[in-house]
């Protein structure tokens, strides 16, 4: 019996896993294509599984597009979904989440996901360019925030945001800001880190990085331990709200007070920086946006792929905007 997978069907037929189903299951897909793969998939003596037969047979409207995510509790997908799950509805998908942090074997969840999906949108920052490329084929994903040469993307931009967050820190006559840094894995993490030390240049402030820490309430505790060891910062910019609602809660606890002592503010305009108090200055990724514009992409990629035409990867930016609420205020003259 041979021991032949979806895949190397898929790359000796220079199609993707999901094509190779549809090929192999009467799908919608042209004659010369459907011949190519069953022409592999006999040289292969590849036989395709019950299970994705009936899965693939019983579906509705266009198909099955997949969105990985690790750590699918957190509430920063939020919005992400309501956009993913709106745009696959109007356009004809059915939509599964497979949350990466949930497995021990990622590699065999991922490839029985790929091998029963037309596509897939890959939310996964915290995971390397390696693997992305060893397990998610070009010509059918679409990556959200994250850039990987050769992917089509769409992606927040972090530089547009926080230019707007330095000008207005340094308006405030603010001279000395801190970044409380994400995981250091985190693209994310590093593209934010890039912005703040850029725009802190153009706009005539020192940068202070703080951390690593977790992207979480606890670590936006820690960090502001961290932080009262800094002497003269007088503005933070957290890694994301959940740190900066962190961070203000451990600096009131040691007795300071926001914003007439420290300006703190955080990234994602996410329902905890409207029910902070006071009510956070944050950034506003406009994720379910992001969400939208990813399966957008993703369905043209697959529209493109059943007509037969070349793969072109693109890459799209969606800018950020500033959200100023009470957590932010003038320098305090010492």
């Amino acid at each position: 019996m041979s021991d032949a997978t979806i895949q190397d069907v898929a790359q000796a037929a220079g199609v993707s896993a999901a094509t190779v189903s549809r090929a192999l299951n009467n799908g919608s897909v042209k004659q010369a294509t459907r011949d190519r793969v069953r022409k592999a998939a006999d040289r292969l003596g590849y036989k395709p599984n019950a299970a994705a037969r009936d899965l693939i047979a019983g579906k509705s409207g266009k198909g099955n597009i997949a969105v990985f995510v690790t750590d699918v509790g957190n509430f920063y997908f939020t919005d992400l979904f309501k956009g993913l799950f709106a745009q696959a509805q109007s356009l004809g998908y059915r939509l599964f989440v497979a949350d990466l942090e949930l497995t021990n074997d990622v590699e065999r969840t991922v490839g029985d996901v790929v091998s029963s999906c037309e596509g897939q949108v890959v939310v996964s920052p915290r995971i390397s360019d390696t693997l992305i490329r060893r397990l998610f084929p070009q010509r059918n994903t679409v990556l959200a925030n994250r850039q990987i040469e050769g992917y089509t993307d769409v992606c927040i931009d972090d530089r547009s945001g926080i230019m707007q967050a330095v000008r207005h820190l340094a308006s405030l006559g603010h001279k000395r800001i801190a970044y409380i840094s994400g995981l250091s894995h985190s693209w994310s993490n590093r593209a934010r880190i890039d912005a703040v030390s850029r725009g802190c240049e153009e706009f005539g402030v020192e940068c202070v990085a703080i951390g690593p820490f977790e992207p979480t309430y606890g670590g936006g505790v820690n960090a502001g331990d961290a932080l009262m060891l800094e002497e003269g910062v007088t503005a933070v910019i957290a890694f994301n709200d959940l740190v900066a609602s962190g961070v203000v809660s451990r600096l009131v606890e040691r007795g300071l007070s926001i914003p007439e002592d420290i300006s703190v503010m955080g990234i994602d305009d996410s329902v905890l920086s409207r029910a902070s108090r006071p009510q956070m200055t944050t950034i506003d990724v406009r994720q379910e946006r992001m969400g939208s514009q990813a399966v957008r992409l993703l369905a043209e990629l697959l529209d493109a792929e059943r007509e037969g035409v070349e793969f072109e990867p693109v890459s799209h930016m969606i800018p950020e905007i500033l959200i100023t609420r009470d957590s932010t205020a003038a320098a305090r003259i010492s």
